[in-house]
């Protein structure tokens, strides 16, 4: 009978945290040193949070709303975040008159520095816990990083603990919110607030990122960025041929709701969840009232 461990890839663990298998030991340094050019545009997020989508509205935003462009310009990056392989290697060889639109899942202590010194723009996206987790989840089971996350349960146990795949949403998310929120160079925006308000999002971060388009501009990356129309794109296709990382593909675009949880959290489950969420958002926690569970 085969040892059912053999089936899953593991985890980097650098400096006592837990990394996909694809980012090597010397990669959270390199990532802290990477040399930040002024118009570089980051995607920033826990993972699972719509960080594709995110990265696809912004692609579209340079672009014009010009899906020619955005495959041209922007299916040749390096797929998956900076910090996977050597993406970040590659970065450093973009022509300079197109600005570079990266996607990471970086902490806070491994973002580059030069950053936070006002260099380059990031816009930041956050998802709700419990649907992130539900999210997660079905990602992690696919990839098969570790035994733990297969299963509903265990993974729910684990991801409540510091030692997470990427920290937990609470360890990663808030150090960035409460002490990044005000910096002219961050833009915080919620999944959820995006499925409220689209257009209204993408004009924020038309705004933020100092490119205004015509009203035809925004509402065709409006057209070019609904959940449908991502998942029936070559962008689907694209990401999974070149993720393609031992035969395992994930679903890139599942159902894209908010509520999703209520699918999955046990009422116990919920009960502790909401106990911990409430004691790591107490005291005022400006983020707590952004988040919302449902709509």
């Amino acid at each position: 009978m085969t040892d059912k461990l053999t089936d899953f890839q593991g985890v980097n663990v650098i400096n006592g945290f837990k990394w996909p298998p694809l980012v090597h030991d010397d990669t959270p340094d390199n990532i802290h040193n990477f040399e930040v050019r002024e118009d570089d545009i980051f995607v920033l997020s826990y993972p699972k949070s719509g960080t594709h989508w995110t990265l696809e509205i912004v692609g579209n935003i340079v672009c014009e709303g010009n899906k020619d462009k955005v495959n041209e310009n922007y299916r040749s990056n390096p797929p998956g975040p900076i910090e996977f392989s050597d993406n970040y290697k590659k970065l450093n060889s973009f022509l300079t008159e197109k600005p570079r639109v990266m996607m990471t899942h970086a902490r806070v202590d491994v973002l580059p520095k030069q950053i936070f010194e006002g260099k380059g723009k990031v816009v930041f996206m956050i998802r709700n816990p419990k649907d992130n987790l539900v999210s997660y989840w079905n990602f992690l089971k696919e990839y098969q990083y570790l035994e733990e996350y297969e299963e509903w349960d265990s993974c729910f146990e684990a991801s409540l603990k510091a030692d997470m795949l990427y920290g937990n949403w609470f360890d990663f998310n808030l150090p960035y919110y409460e002490n990044h929120r005000n910096k002219k160079n961050f833009l915080f925006l919620t999944y959820e607030e995006m499925k409220i308000d689209h257009k209204g999002c993408v004009i924020r971060i038309c705004d933020f990122l100092s490119r205004p388009l015509s009203e035809e501009q925004v509402d065709k990356v409006v057209e070019n960025t609904t959940f449908s129309n991502m998942k029936a794109s070559n962008l689907v296709s694209f990401f999974q041929e070149k993720e393609d990382i031992g035969k395992r593909k994930y679903t890139l675009f599942r159902k894209g709701i908010v509520g999703d949880w209520k699918t999955r959290f046990t009422v116990a489950q919920n009960g502790r969840f909401d106990a911990i969420y409430n004691h790591r958002m107490e005291g005022g926690t400006a983020l707590a009232k952004r988040i919302i569970f449902e709509i």
